[in-house]
């Protein structure tokens, strides 16, 4: 059997400020999707979504989710497609599409099982429903375990409200509920030594919570324009591959309360042959994750694990052929370029990007002066270029770890943790989330803010605590 690649279009995490800003004019197919994105959110009584595409200093994605997910849903569908459109221009095809969480309805679009118009009025559609619903205050937590053990952990803490509600693979599920549910998740996973990151989710998506909202928008969508897929699509919310237009229809009805099973979909492509696995979207959630569920054999590129050129994406994109062979390469930094046999040891979850852990125990030292600040910051640097495997000389005072590197929360915020044991700090307070400082100024002005005993540090230009 002839390897086959599948392009895949990840959910909320994949959100970048800016992403297209280098690429969109290179691109005029996806240049004018992205302008009939723009008026079709006019139709629906919203602002262009391209502002936040194509504009490096955009809302962040803590922005979105506060108060603006209309926006962020829209953004992340958006940049999805357009992000197709440009993978078809430079001459890739995909023989399966697959999405993650509400990644799928851009894997519906991209098949032709959905017209841009309605798969539009989908993405909004959905936000209404969750709004006009009372829902209980309640998030996501990932742990790092797989689906059985966390089912055992959750059933230890005899909390009915906490479910597992996402499989991303051997090492990693999430669990969704109520606060107070999650809180003693967190409790449970810290004293038994399992890392556990509450997840940038406004709501318990996947969760029987959201039972009513599921109801009033499959009600709201039962007369759904739906065409039979021209590409096969695989449904991790499913757990098969669609066949008919119904299929995407008893989607709508489900995805809301239904577990996304990714790694069972991931182990099926496999079993059919897939041996490239190319990421529709920003960042690179999803390849990291099929270069940690799957053998070396199955070969990833990510053209957009960050903000880059054109000539940087064409060239990424060149890689796919070279992916999906049985060669494992030595290990390299990270690099846009194709990265199999690659075994990350954290990746951000899919569903939503990552937020800071729970508590853990370490030792603690009286805090220590710090050194001037030139030193200062060479020694920061220092530390998370070996932390994030990056040259020095790449991490410049004011380049982005998120955006411009692609360096996702987990791994930063354990790079701060190293920082703060070198300098015998405190931990910050537990509302301020450190990767909302994404740049090492705002970092190097976090330390000052610790060693001066501030309970919280000011929020940095451009972003809140996360």
């Amino acid at each position: 059997m002839s390897a086959r690649t599948a392009f895949m279009f990840p959910g909320q995490g994949s959100y970048v400020p800016g992403v297209l800003a280098q690429l969109i004019d290179e691109f005029p197919s996806a240049q004018a999707t992205l302008a009939q994105l723009d008026q079709m959110c006019d139709e629906q009584g919203h602002a262009p979504i391209s502002r936040l595409l194509i504009d490096p200093g955009a809302a962040s994605l803590d922005d979105l989710v506060a108060d603006q997910s209309p926006d962020l849903d829209m953004a992340l569908f958006s940049s999805n497609i357009v992000i197709y459109q440009m993978l078809v221009a430079a001459g890739l095809d995909a023989d399966v599409v697959v999405g993650h969480s509400l990644g799928e309805v851009s894997a519906f679009t991209a098949a032709g099982a959905l017209t841009l118009r309605d798969a539009t009025r989908l993405v909004f559609g959905r936000t209404t429903a969750l709004r006009s619903c009372s829902i209980p205050d309640g998030g996501m937590v990932a742990l790092a375990l797989g689906r059985d053990r966390a089912t055992h952990l959750v059933g230890f803490i005899d909390e009915p409200s906490a479910v597992v509600t996402v499989d991303n693979g051997p090492d990693q599920c999430v669990i969704s509920g109520p606060t107070t549910a999650l809180t003693a998740v967190e409790h449970i996973a810290a004293a038994a030594g399992i890392r556990a990151t509450r997840l940038r989710a406004a709501r318990p998506f996947h969760h029987p919570l959201l039972r009513d909202a599921a109801e009033t928008f499959a009600r709201d969508f039962a007369d759904l324009p739906v065409a039979e897929p021209r590409i096969p699509v695989y449904s991790p919310v499913l757990g098969r591959y669609l066949t008919s237009a119904e299929d995407v229809r008893a989607w709508v009805a489900r995805h809301l309360i239904q577990p996304v099973l990714f790694y069972d979909g991931l182990l099926r492509l496999y079993r059919d042959g897939v041996r490239r696995y190319v990421e529709s979207g920003g960042r690179d959630t999803l390849t990291a994750m099929v270069s940690t569920c799957l053998p070396a054999a199955a070969g990833t590129v990510a053209p957009l694990r960050r903000r880059c050129s054109a000539a940087e994406f064409r060239q990424a994109v060149g890689s796919v052929d070279a992916a999906g062979t049985d060669a494992v390469p030595a290990a390299t930094p990270p690099t846009i370029e194709s990265t199999n046999g690659h075994r990350p040891t954290s990746f951000a979850p899919a569903t939503e990007q990552v937020a800071a852990p729970a508590p853990q125990a370490e030792a603690s030292a009286p805090p220590a002066s710090l050194p001037a600040a030139d030193e200062l910051f060479a020694q920061i640097r220092e530390i998370y270029a070996e932390a994030l495997g990056y040259p020095v000389d790449l991490l410049d005072a004011d380049v982005d770890l998120e955006a411009d590197l692609g360096i996702d929360s987990i791994k930063q915020i354990e790079a701060f943790r190293l920082v703060r044991q070198r300098f015998g700090l405190p931990e910050p307070a537990a509302e301020l989330r450190v990767t909302s400082y994404s740049t090492l100024t705002e970092l190097t002005e976090l330390l000052r803010r610790l060693a001066d005993g501030a309970e919280q540090a000011p929020v940095p230009t451009g972003g809140i605590p996360r």
